[in-house]
């Protein structure tokens, strides 16, 4: 599917949707099978807590820095941008009640509080995926075409500035994990030379370890 138009390449966005749908949905399998086991419930919920933050860093930036440019300089379907509002509202409180429930669970591995989270990611999946599916298919042309490269630059900033520097490696590991050849190229030309250095030497082998780790 291609996103982008003659203006600023928002294929990027696809490749962070790829991580929520993936990591968020992979975590239900994840909160059952840490059930009354405290090794593994502190490991699950240390990466429950990233894409958390990860997910709630994506939406606010869409809420603050993205919906607001579109309402302003393009005639969008009013049915659309209210779906998509109500979409994030949706999600973003599906988020805070995990957030809420999660410290305790990490701590404890106490299996009834591990239920409901899974059944509140199971119950929110398909308002998520649909809402991913239809801003990619619907917005991102429409975004190409209208944002400026430092607007949309300002949207990837945001994201970036809310990951600590000691996470950024690994989320860089998560972003180009579906990856094929020319995409992983297309992401790692806008990251700094050190950082693709860093990524190759250290990064990768941390990422790598951490999810085999989390998933196993």
């Amino acid at each position: 599917m291609n996103t982008s138009g003659p203006g600023v390449d928002t294929h990027e966005m696809v490749l962070m949707h790829r991580v929520i749908r993936r990591e968020f949905g992979q975590l239900p399998r994840l909160f059952r099978a840490a059930a009354s086991n405290r090794a593994r419930s502190k490991v699950v919920g240390a990466h429950a807590r990233e894409m958390l933050d990860f997910l709630h860093t994506h939406h606010t930036g869409e809420d603050e820095l993205l919906f607001p440019l579109l309402r302003k300089r393009t005639t969008l379907d009013p049915e659309l941008m209210d779906r998509m509002d109500a979409q994030h509202a949706q999600v973003d409180d599906a988020v805070a009640a995990l957030g809420k429930d999660l410290p305790a669970w990490t701590a404890t591995a106490d299996a009834p509080t591990g239920e409901r989270m899974a059944a509140l990611v199971d119950a929110t999946m398909p308002t998520l995926i649909e809402h991913l599916a239809e801003e990619e298919e619907k917005l991102l042309p429409i975004v190409s075409a209208t944002l400026t490269q430092s607007e949309w630059d300002a949207l990837g900033k945001h994201g970036m500035s809310a990951i600590p520097l000691t996470r950024r490696l690994v989320i860089l590991g998560h972003i180009t994990e579906e990856t094929d050849d020319t995409e992983r190229q297309r992401f790692l030309q806008v990251i700094p030379a050190p950082a693709r250095l860093a990524y190759k030497l250290i990064g990768r082998r941390q990422f790598t370890r951490e999810t085999t780790t989390i998933r196993s």
